[in-house]
């Protein structure tokens, strides 16, 4: 057999040797890993999967500014609608667990006048996030929720309560496609990948299908009428992984 006289370096993989290392490098102190990969022939390879599921769960923020001569007014104000605003959730179904305060303040309200500034008075604004799992649902939800008194919506995202799962399956495909990808590159140079050596996950988090922030109090009677209400498309979610793994040959 002959043998190779250059290491060969093809985008993503890596092949190495202890006949191809310098004397100096060989002999530094090798970075700690689970299995050692000094003196082992190896390829280096980078593999990705993923895999499409329907979204099952929405998250929907919506809320509610108001605004009084006092602070207190302006709170009492806010207390009042968003008990019927809680009310009409109730009646979409959405149990009490499901609705969570992401965001509360309390806030003066200036405006200018002869280059002064003025105290109108108080600004409230209260944010809340609905975990809701009848998707059809959504649009009519948030419908429900404005003609309760609901002033904002700032966005609507779709995700899976399964994504833990789907991530997994979408790392075994990634696993997949790295020991396809280092047989096709072994067997191109002539040589047998014996076993992985090392393995390490890339990958990061799958954001969810997310709407743009919208103002419930922007849209007109008229449009809502024309429209026969909101709607959203839940689409489809995405879930991809990533590994990098080494393998001896």
């Amino acid at each position: 057999m002959k043998t190779l006289g250059c290491t060969a370096l093809l985008g993503a993989v890596l092949f190495t040797g202890a006949a191809f290392a310098p004397a100096a490098y060989a002999a530094a102190e090798p970075q700690k890993s689970a299995v050692s990969t000094v003196g082992l022939r190896t390829i280096t390879v980078s593999g990705y999967g993923e895999v499409t599921v329907q979204p099952d769960v929405a998250y929907i923020q919506l809320g509610l500014n108001t605004t009084g001569k006092t602070a207190r007014e302006a709170q009492e104000k806010n207390a009042v609608q968003f008990k019927a605003i809680k009310a009409a959730l109730e009646k979409r179904h959405v149990p009490a667990k499901d609705i969570q305060t992401v965001r509360f303040s309390t806030m003066p309200d200036y405006s200018w006048d002869n280059n002064k500034q003025q105290l109108k008075g108080y600004q409230v604004e209260q944010i809340i996030q609905v975990t809701y799992r009848d998707l059809a649902g959504v649009g009519p939800l948030m419908d429900a929720a404005t003609a309760a008194g609901a002033n904002r919506i700032d966005n609507v995202s779709f995700s899976s309560e399964k994504i833990e799962g789907y991530r997994l399956d979408a790392t075994d495909a990634a696993l997949d496609n790295a020991r396809q990808k280092a047989e096709r590159i072994a067997k191109r140079a002539g040589v047998t990948i014996k076993e992985a050596v090392q393995i390490s996950d890339g990958t990061s988090p799958t954001p969810p299908i997310m709407y743009t922030q919208a103002r419930a109090d922007s849209i007109s009677t008229s449009e809502k009428a024309l429209s026969n209400g909101s709607q959203v498309y839940p689409g489809e979610l995405k879930v991809g992984s990533s590994v990098t793994v080494t393998y001896s040959y």
